[in-house]
């Protein structure tokens, strides 16, 4: 029987907490690489498979939304079965999805391999946050958020860089195979540091499987409404049905999560004064991230015509600039007041946007890299801020739930950010008769300048974000 956290953080002492940081870190670091690298392989998948660039985004948004809705599962699985049955557990089932998109054979496949890996992630990543929170006093949280994110951000930012050498070299396949050996080693540590909280009771809360079909219905057809758009018709019958279907489902979930004694998504939580305007915010920086990261290698390979492993170099400064802004970012939002770091970022990242928006034929390859790299450093000035800015407004008892809906804000606005992305590269941009994949610029100035557009109309949302109570800056100050 694997012993309790309280015995672990005896055995371990104050090297404990840091070695859960380790731990959560590698498993969520495996999870981000798999959300990204994927993106340098897509021309090469979409070849193979003979599919246009509609189906190929599929891809991206379906690990994004599925993670999403693992996000909301998580609280129920961690409440269930405790952190360290689901860490491993979510390793194991991603290894087998890792070695099915490794080999697979077509291209439904692979969208229902994407399904189940960002379903996983989903699950792992607020995991993460959730034992930060229990192992690291408060005044340690900040750090300990800048840290892990730090760590984080290596995998997508390597991973490109690996991805594209990999794709000219050998084949797409080996973008699903490369993340075994991280899974393999996050098992292990997980395995031997994981553990429910001594003082935690075991909650037996039952599954809302009607709001998951209704959840998963409503973004399905959301999604599927925004991407057959343009080809059918914004006024077709089938586009207006789909549309129109997301609405009735949302209304539904969202009266069934009311009404429900475990929800999924505790709306109540949104009686907080603060809450709201942070999980805008949060949906904005999810839209920015994940919009730009598919974006860019799709920019440099279609439009400028380069290689894959030339895009996944383009994003290495980028990543790295976030890493290392990371650790700062944390710091200073233990001494600063979170909603003057989020204005800071917003208005950095739409500055990025706005350069990009301008994009052409003589544009350099070291210009695209730069905006990239200031972008992910107003990406980083909002993550930390906004998470500690939400959770330190709730209760206690509501800490899970609270991680838990920020990083769905983050994950389903990075799916909204590529589907939308995608709307504007067909809509604006000339396609090739066989695989529908961009070959000018009109799309992609389009698409960074509608995101430099929401991140300016982000300043307000941000505005009416609640600074941490006063215990929380009594605490963050000693």
């Amino acid at each position: 029987m694997a012993a309790s956290m309280d015995q672990l953080q005896e055995r371990y002492g104050d090297r404990y907490k840091w070695w859960v940081m380790m731990t959560v870190m590698i498993g969520t670091m495996t999870m981000s690489l798999s959300s990204t690298i994927v993106n340098v392989a897509l021309p090469d998948i979409m070849h193979t498979f003979d599919v246009s660039h509609t189906m190929g985004q599929w891809l991206v948004t379906a690990f994004l939304a599925s993670m999403a809705v693992g996000m909301l599962l998580n609280i129920w699985m961690v409440d269930r079965f405790g952190p360290r049955t689901t860490y491993m557990g979510s390793l194991l089932v991603f290894v087998v999805a890792a070695l099915a998109g490794g080999f697979a054979v077509n291209f439904g496949m692979l969208i229902v391999v994407r399904i189940i890996q960002g379903l996983i992630a989903g699950m792992v990543q607020p995991l993460a946050m959730l034992m930060l929170y229990a192992v690291f006093p408060v005044n340690q949280r900040g750090q300990a958020m800048g840290l892990y994110a730090m760590g984080v951000v290596l995998g997508p930012t390597v991973g490109p860089v690996v991805g594209g050498v990999l794709v000219d070299w050998w084949s797409w396949r080996a973008v699903f195979l490369v993340v075994l050996p991280f899974c393999l080693a996050a098992f292990y540590m997980g395995s031997t540091f994981l553990s429910r909280p001594a003082s935690a009771p075991h909650v037996h809360r039952r599954l809302d499987s009607l709001g998951i079909l209704l959840l998963c219905g409503w973004m399905v057809a959301l999604l599927w409404g925004l991407s057959e758009g343009p080809h059918l018709g914004w006024t077709s019958g089938p586009v207006l049905i789909g549309l129109l279907a997301a609405v009735v489902l949302f209304i539904a979930f969202a009266l069934r999560q009311l009404r429900s004694r475990s929800p999924l998504l505790a709306l109540g939580i949104f009686r907080y004064p603060g809450f709201g305007p942070a999980f805008i915010v949060a949906m904005l920086t999810g839209a920015g991230l994940f919009g730009s990261v598919y974006l860019v290698p799709m920019l440099v390979q279609t439009a400028m015509g380069e290689s894959a492993s030339a895009a996944g170099m383009l994003l290495m400064p980028a990543g790295l600039a976030m890493a290392l802004s990371f650790p700062v970012i944390g710091r200073l939002t233990d001494r600063v007041l979170p909603k003057l770091l989020v204005a800071g970022g917003l208005v950095v990242f739409a500055i990025s946007c706005i350069v990009l928006s301008e994009a052409d034929a003589g544009t350099s390859l070291v210009l695209v890299a730069l905006m990239a790299a200031l972008g992910r450093v107003g990406l980083a000035m909002t993550m930390p801020p906004v998470v500690i800015g939400a959770v330190s407004i709730v209760p206690q008892e509501m800490v899970n739930q609270a991680t838990g809906l920020v990083s769905f804000a983050r994950q389903f606005g990075g799916s909204l950010g590529v589907s939308l992305s995608a709307i504007l590269l067909q809509e604006q941009t000339h396609w090739t008769s066989g695989l529908g994949i961009p070959l000018t610029f009109p799309g992609y100035q389009d698409a960074f300048a509608l995101m430099a557009l929401f991140y300016l109309l982000g300043l307000y949302p941000m505005a009416m974000m609640k600074n941490p109570p006063p215990e929380r800056q009594e605490a963050t100050a000693a």
